[in-house]
């Protein structure tokens, strides 16, 4: 199987790099800046609980974790950063359901390259303990022995999910490959 045909599957796990908790106008500028998002209000929604700044601190690190466990390989970090229930679906592959079914893709996977990746914010909408997402993702694959380089980008939809404790996780996400320009 090709690096390629690993890849995809696995990919709209990586999708789910997700975002942050913003009800503070005060937030949305600062994170406009740093996300390149378009922060969406819902009216009528209930709003967040706690701290908005706490919120946005908590989520950024949340990302940061999820980059640095996929790019070291640590699969109880990469598993510990998704729910329980998490489910992601991947164009053209059967859904990942639940944190052994996302290990047992990601292992032998992450066993042979690093992965590297940036994103692309377009649109944020948070409330409550639930955030949503969309925008396009940049994965580069780098062979862990010396071998070939592969870059994917991809547009991404994920939705973040904050438990009882106050810990934000990544619950579902969704990805396709982005047209060719």
């Amino acid at each position: 199987m090709t690096p390629l045909t690993w890849f995809r599957p696995v990919a709209v796990c990586i999708a789910t790099v997700a975002l942050s908790l913003i009800t503070a106008p005060a937030l949305v500028a600062q994170a406009n800046a740093e996300l390149r998002c378009q922060v969406v209000d819902l009216p009528n929604a209930p709003a967040a609980a706690g701290s908005a700044q706490e919120s946005v601190h908590r989520i950024y690190a949340l990302l940061d974790a999820w980059r640095g466990a996929l790019r070291e390989a640590d699969m109880e970090a990469v598993t510990n950063l998704v729910t329980e229930d998490a489910e992601f679906w991947s164009q053209g592959a059967v859904a990942l359901t639940g944190r052994r079914a996302l290990a047992d893709a990601f292992r032998p996977f992450l066993t042979g390259y690093e992965l590297l990746q940036d994103f692309d914010c377009h649109e944020l909408i948070v409330r409550g303990d639930l955030a949503f997402m969309r925008g396009l993702e940049w994965n580069r694959l780098e062979s862990r022995s010396g071998g070939e380089t592969i870059e994917v980008q991809q547009r991404a939809f994920s939705v973040m999910r904050r438990g009882t404790e106050g810990r934000w996780r990544f619950a579902r996400g969704m990805t396709n490959e982005a047209p060719t320009q």
